[in-house]
């Protein structure tokens, strides 16, 4: 716990200082403006963090996430507007968890925008804020991709098969860790709360991960339980 404050604390000092070198670099958000600098903060306080970015591209080379959609520009937010709504499904998903159980909060970045949400557990369910500035004291923090949390909201993967592969780094106390795993490892076995219905289809879907990892050359490296804390904004108002 001392070595949690203390990071915490010296991540908030820096933080600071970048921002007086460049005012846009604490609350950058990657829909309009350079992350680089964040980015870099980002994988200081939360060690490996950056590892989710090689996961991630090893998964679209093995096809088990669609590949990027093609560079264009981001007419009225669209991008935007749609990783939101996958940010709100994957909430209502936490809070459907079956059997009762109830996880701890979790405050998700997705490293490609920086932008941060948070998932607040509570005994009516999971509330979802989107655009938060970063993390809340006990909070599990979980580093991942825009692209893995939509493929977890459309009912392509689990939360426990991303894990496994490293599309998701997960930060905090080993024991909440465990218990985020615990109650929510199945969440994306089926479209979350939300999710738009298609016609049914004789084809299975294409980028469905695969029932065991197996130990390739391009597989991702083996995520590690950190306890590291701190607060890395995304700050409000940019949209």
């Amino acid at each position: 716990m001392r070595r949690h404050v203390y990071v915490t604390r010296l991540f908030l000092l820096s933080l600071a200082a970048a921002a007086t070198l460049s005012p846009s670099a604490s609350s950058a958000c990657g829909y309009h403006d350079d992350v680089t600098m964040a980015r870099g903060l980002l994988n200081w306080v939360y060690p490996d963090a950056l590892h989710v970015l090689g996961s991630i591209s090893a998964a679209i080379a093995a096809h088990r996430l669609p590949p990027p959609d093609p560079a264009a520009p981001d007419l009225f937010g669209a991008k935007y507007s749609k990783t939101v709504r996958s940010l709100e499904r994957l909430g209502r998903g936490l809070g459907a968890t079956s059997g009762g159980m109830r996880g701890p909060s979790v405050s998700v970045v997705l490293i490609e925008p920086m932008l941060w949400a948070r998932f607040e557990s509570g005994e009516s369910g999971s509330r979802t804020r989107v655009h938060v500035t970063g993390p809340e004291p006990g909070d599990v923090v979980l580093v991942s991709g825009e692209i893995v949390i939509g493929e977890i909201a459309s009912g392509r993967l689990t939360i426990r098969k991303a894990h496994e592969l490293g599309l998701i780094r997960l930060y905090g106390p080993a024991a909440q860790q465990a218990r985020f795993l615990l109650a929510y490892e199945q969440v994306g076995r089926q479209p979350l709360p939300g999710t738009a219905v298609k016609a049914a289809s004789s084809k299975p879907a294409v980028f469905t991960a695969p029932a065991t990892a197996t130990a390739e050359a391009s597989s991702p490296p083996q995520l590690k339980i950190s306890d590291n804390g701190g607060a890395l904004a995304c700050g409000p108002g940019h949209h």
